[in-house]
């Protein structure tokens, strides 16, 4: 098992696909953690004297045999929440900065695409290309609406209440009424930093993992679902009962 911390736009730059099982729970949020989130991001955007914002754990399960792919193919077991709302984020700033911002490409519609939603450097002759296309895979009750919020087509009717398109028509208006530019707002999000923990469950023993977890200042539910996909080598019911370090 492997922890780090690293800076989020390295993290969603790098060539993989995250896959969301479809026992995860749906994409949601509420009005109030919206609000908070482009508070978080206005204030990272505008305060030079902050150089670092901690968001949170990703916790991810590395398939065994995952190099047989072309890119990684890892299943995201927690912070799926987190994970997505930053998408939403960067494809509505996407969609603000449009194909062109004052001839600065890193800024551009095109640009986020192109480097934080897709693989867009795999081979295209290789039969797996399509599948790996996408860096985030939802479950399937999210991930055909995601797709379409990420790719940007303005034709495609979305249905308004969905918790995805809510999210990024209230980025896309904050963006627009704050006055910050694209500059700007891509600069506050530079900022973020999350911790990443990988596990492989070919190699690594769930028990050790379990007792590592809670050394980490995990908590037990979160313990107890990382562990639930370590392949069966140890049953949930089996962790031992006890109080996890509080956070």
């Amino acid at each position: 098992m492997e922890a780090s911390r690293t800076n989020l736009v390295n993290f969603l730059r790098e060539p993989k696909q995250l896959i969301l099982p479809d026992s995860q729970s749906s994409y949601d949020i509420s009005d109030e953690k919206r609000a908070e989130v482009w508070d978080t991001i206005a204030r990272l955007s505008t305060d030079e004297s902050i150089t670092e914002h901690y968001i949170g754990l990703f916790m991810i399960l590395e398939k065994g045999l995952f190099c047989t792919y072309q890119i990684p193919k890892l299943v995201l077991i927690d912070g799926h929440q987190r994970l997505v709302t930053i998408h939403l984020l960067l494809a509505a700033l996407g969609k603000v900065a449009g194909d062109s911002v004052n001839g600065n490409a890193e800024f551009s519609r095109e640009y986020i695409y192109d480097n934080y939603f897709t693989n867009n450097n795999l081979n295209k002759e290789e039969e797996d290309s399509d599948a790996l296309y996408y860096k985030l895979v939802l479950s399937s009750v999210d991930n055909k609406i995601y797709m379409k919020l990420v790719e940007g087509n303005d034709n495609v009717v979305l249905p308004s209440l969905h918790p995805m398109v809510k999210t990024v028509r209230f980025f896309e208006k904050a963006i627009r009424e704050s006055g910050l530019s694209p500059a700007d707002i891509y600069r506050g999000i530079g900022k973020i930093s999350i911790v990443d923990i990988s596990t492989d469950r070919c190699y690594e023993n769930p028990q050790f993992v379990y007792e590592t977890l809670m050394e980490a200042k995990l908590t037990l539910d979160q313990a107890k679902l990382l562990l639930k996909w370590l392949s069966g080598l140890l049953s949930v019911s089996c962790i031992p009962v006890r109080n996890p370090v509080e956070r």
